[in-house]
């Protein structure tokens, strides 16, 4: 059984003109959580989303080497979760009807499904809004909300053979929720599942990731553990900006201070 859940191999994108992606080749383990950096425009969540695009007119993507094309639908909704930036959920559904969306690929009946959803709304500290209406809740709730629905996708699956990816999931999160999400992120990597998250906070990155993945203008730049890159003085050409690394004091990872 290979040890590299996600393999993305010469993938390049343009539209209207513009090169988005340059022949990207990267490879992400199993079991670890990976962190995708980079300034503005750098191609993070376009990699993404082009990594769950149904084609690729240039390269080639395989889970669990496989390509996406040769995946059934339900089988590969029950190993592989995606969550972009936005939603356009704007019915009045409960959040708990909103978690229980997740188990649409999944074997079970309502009662089991009601189950399983209070389980994520507890493991993502969202109970106290189970009756709320998702609409009015605020960006960083219905975030949360999300979170809980695609780890509910992935339940029935080993967390060995699973994979989530997230695009910036903590971007409207305060610094309560930041950690309580990456910590849950990192448990789950822990448990054996492939985490892939798109980030901007350098120091949430260094402390919970395996691996940094920096872009800039549509190619991966600099790949490696926190401590190689930070190390690195490319991070600071990378972002234009004058970068100081220290060790942190009780995580023992890079502190970056501006």
């Amino acid at each position: 059984m290979s040890d590299i859940a996600l393999n993305v191999r010469d993938l390049s994108y343009s539209l209207n003109g513009r090169q988005l992606l340059n022949r990207i080749n990267v490879s992400f383990a199993a079991g670890q959580l990976h962190v995708l950096l980079g300034p503005n425009g750098a191609g993070k969540s376009t990699l993404l989303k082009q990594v769950m695009s149904d084609s690729h007119p240039s390269g080639q993507v395989d889970f669990w080497a496989m390509p996406k094309a040769a995946w059934h639908g339900e089988r590969f909704a029950k190993q592989v979760a995606f969550l972009p930036q936005s939603s356009g959920l704007t019915f009045a559904f409960t959040v708990k009807e909103v978690v229980q969306m997740g188990a649409t690929p999944l074997q079970a009946n309502q009662a089991q499904i009601a189950a399983l959803a209070d389980e994520q709304l507890q493991q993502w500290d969202i109970t106290h809004l189970a009756n709320r209406p998702y609409p009015i809740l605020s960006g960083g709730e219905k975030q949360r909300v999300h979170m809980a629905r695609i780890a509910l996708q992935l339940v029935q699956t080993d967390p060995t053979r699973a994979i989530m990816l997230l695009d910036e999931p903590t971007s409207a999160l305060d610094i309560t929720h930041q950690h309580y999400t990456l910590q849950r992120c990192r448990s789950l990597a822990d448990q054996g599942m492939t985490v892939v998250l798109v980030l901007h906070d350098l120091n949430l990155a260094s402390r919970y990731a395996d691996r940094l993945y920096f872009l800039k203008q549509g190619e991966m730049i600099l790949t490696g553990t926190p401590w190689q890159c930070f190390e690195s003085e490319q991070v600071a050409k990378i972002y234009q900006y004058p970068l100081k690394v220290i060790e942190h004091p009780e995580h023992a990872c890079p502190l970056i201070v501006t």
